[in-house]
């Protein structure tokens, strides 16, 4: 983290494969906290700059490093930016701030929605899990909570 290796091509290997962010093309949606002290909003923005995709979209919680995320819907202090309509992103943070709305709630059902667009179909979930190849386990919580060593 400190070095910021994940930033420079082929810095990182992971399993023998140098890690490129440039060669991820899958539509990404990346959330900031405006008071997240841990990963500050701007350096998650300048993130979206690193990825390969044509389809990111920056949501900003008006929040902090865990309340970004936990924020449930239903809770009225709630509160995130989006940006004004479709579009590139703007080069920098400041400029991506001026273009946004502030919209009233919790983010999740704005992500929810973005996710179902990028979804197939539903389908019902099986009666069972596991199958032939991937037989179930132990059931929840697995044995390993409940035997002692």
């Amino acid at each position: 983290f400190d070095t910021l290796a994940f930033t420079r091509k082929g810095e990182v290997e992971m399993i023998g494969h140098k890690v490129d962010l440039s060669k991820v093309d899958s539509d990404l949606f990346i959330l900031g906290g405006v008071t997240d002290h841990i990963t500050p909003w701007k350096a998650t923005y300048r993130s979206t700059r690193l990825f390969g995709s044509d389809d990111v979209t920056y949501v900003l919680s008006h929040s902090g490093h865990m309340q970004a995320i936990l924020n449930p819907p239903g809770n009225p202090k709630a509160r995130y930016y989006l940006q004004k309509g479709d579009g590139e992103l703007p080069e920098t943070a400041d400029e991506w701030l001026k273009g946004t709305e502030e919209v009233a709630g919790s983010w999740w059902p704005y992500w929810m929605e973005w996710v179902q667009k990028r979804s197939g179909k539903q389908k019902k979930a099986p009666k069972s899990v596991g199958n032939k190849q991937y037989p179930a386990s132990d059931p929840a919580p697995g044995l390993y909570v409940v035997e002692e060593r």
